[in-house]
């Protein structure tokens, strides 16, 4: 390395190491023509007449484009390590060149450059010598001609980088929502003065319900109650089951009839503003939405198999297999969070009735109750289950039990469709809790569920009935 350094100071060299300084250096182009002009012929000798064409014509062509392009001097740096025998290094780089030969059209001309652009790959450990003082201008055009080489793998791997992610976050926007719960399952109820709720009832507005709010209060007072809170059937966009359900436009008169109830019967029971909301796979958004035009009270979650919406998409395979199904949308239902407590949770058995068998389902069953029993969300004893064509409570005493071991919170309703329903077998709703194993009961003020004895409910209620006896 030592020696080709010394000949660099001399005029004598060969007019490639005379062309590589008048690259690396502006100024010094004008000399190499007057000295290096005689010096050629010299070393033309040696070099056969090919070599000398080739020789002159970079020589030439070098004097030309070198102060227009400096991006052709980077191609000329990798010269100081030049060999006598470089032209025969040459053209077996002439593969090579063929790739750079399609992105300019102009290096055609100078098929010397594009011939020794390929020269820098072999000798990138002699730039660690070239790097020194010589090629300080030369480094920005280096970076450039590296990348002509590497650059289709590096772009290739950022290009398919770049595709990953997107793809990644595209599965994270498709992921289905979820819903942060409204009450923490680890928070501890409200205990409070006795007060014994009736937490789901209807209005005329649903369509398949009889008597005002006004008469539905007064028969709380009969039945012992200390507060009532109106649960009618939410509005569902896309016309879903609307033959059963307040429209939309109705929204406002529903909460103006709870508030001027309430008003009427200040001092004398509580009327709260609740809704049963339907769950529907896909409407957590409208429901979600729903939730925030009034100042509720109270959450009714409301999986209905018998919606003719719902029968057409699930109604599929077995008896069984749709009860399954059934099961696995409670607990979603729970899992979005947009409820307080999911109302008759085995209505589902109505579905042909006389083919319902628990022990059957028990299963599924089990496998819905850990997931909302994970979730802190209360679950309702329905006393109307009586009045169907599967005349027992929903929940049945086997699932009551089941949800008792999980420490579901329960809630009692009558879900009354006539006024004269209001409180309907609650004492017997409350004896059926004592035996299934639970202690309390639970109702929801201001989305907060509030919990007393249910010994202390079955006493508050018979005082109140002996009273008015």
């Amino acid at each position: 390395m030592t020696k080709r350094t010394k000949p660099t100071t001399k005029a004598k060299p060969t007019a490639a190491k005379a062309s590589t300084k008048a690259a690396n250096k502006a100024k010094p182009t004008a000399k190499p023509a007057t000295s290096k002009g005689k010096p050629a012929p010299k070393k033309a000798a040696p070099a056969k007449a090919k070599s000398k064409s080739a020789a002159k014509k970079p020589a030439a062509a070098a004097k030309k484009p070198a102060p227009a392009k400096k991006p052709a001097a980077p191609a000329k740096k990798p010269t100081p390590a030049k060999k006598p025998a470089a032209p025969a290094k040459k053209p077996t780089p002439a593969k090579k060149p063929a790739a750079p030969a399609k992105k300019p059209a102009a290096p055609v001309k100078k098929a010397a450059v594009p011939a020794k652009k390929p020269t820098p790959a072999k000798k990138t450990a002699p730039a660690k010598a070239a790097a020194p003082a010589k090629a300080t201008k030369t480094p920005p055009p280096v970076k450039a001609a590296a990348p002509a080489k590497a650059a289709p793998t590096p772009k290739a791997a950022k290009a398919a980088a770049p595709a990953e992610v997107p793809a990644k976050v595209q599965v994270i926007a498709e992921a289905p929502p979820v819903f942060a719960p409204l009450n923490d399952p680890k928070a501890e109820a409200i205990r409070d003065a006795v007060k014994v709720y009736d937490s789901h009832m209807h209005t005329p507005l649903c369509k398949h319900a009889w008597g005002e709010p006004a008469e539905y209060a007064q028969q709380g007072i009969k039945s012992g109650m200390n507060g009532i809170i109106f649960t009618c059937h939410c509005p569902m966009p896309d016309g879903f089951w609307q033959s059963v359900r307040m429209a939309e436009s109705e929204f406002d008169t529903y909460v103006d009839m709870v508030q001027r109830t309430r008003d009427a019967f200040k001092g004398k029971i509580d009327v709260l503003l609740g809704l049963e909301s339907e769950y529907y796979p896909g409407c957590e958004e409208w429901i979600e939405k729903l939730h925030r035009r009034a100042d509720f009270h109270y959450i009714l979650g409301g999986l209905h198999w018998q919606a003719k919406e719902y029968l057409a998409k699930y109604e599929t395979g077995t008896i069984e297999g749709f009860r399954r199904t059934y099961f696995d949308h409670l607990a979603k239902s729970a899992e979005t969070g947009l409820y307080d407590c999911l109302a008759h949770p085995d209505l589902v058995k109505n579905y042909n009735p006389d083919s319902w068998c628990f022990p059957i389902i028990k299963g599924p069953v089990a496998n819905a109750l850990d997931r909302i029993a994970a979730t802190g969300v209360a679950m309702e004893l329905n006393t109307s289950g009586l009045n169907k064509s599967y005349s027992e409570m929903n929940p049945g005493m086997e699932m009551l039990k089941m949800m008792a071991e999980r420490d579901i919170p329960i809630v009692v309703g009558s879900d009354s469709h006539r006024a004269h329903r209001v409180g309907e077998h609650f004492v017997t709703a409350y004896n059926h809790l004592l035996e299934a194993g639970y202690e309390y009961v639970s109702y929801f003020i201001n989305r907060r569920r509030h919990e007393i004895r249910i010994s202390d409910a079955l006493a508050s209620m018979k005082r109140a009935t002996d009273a008015q006896s």
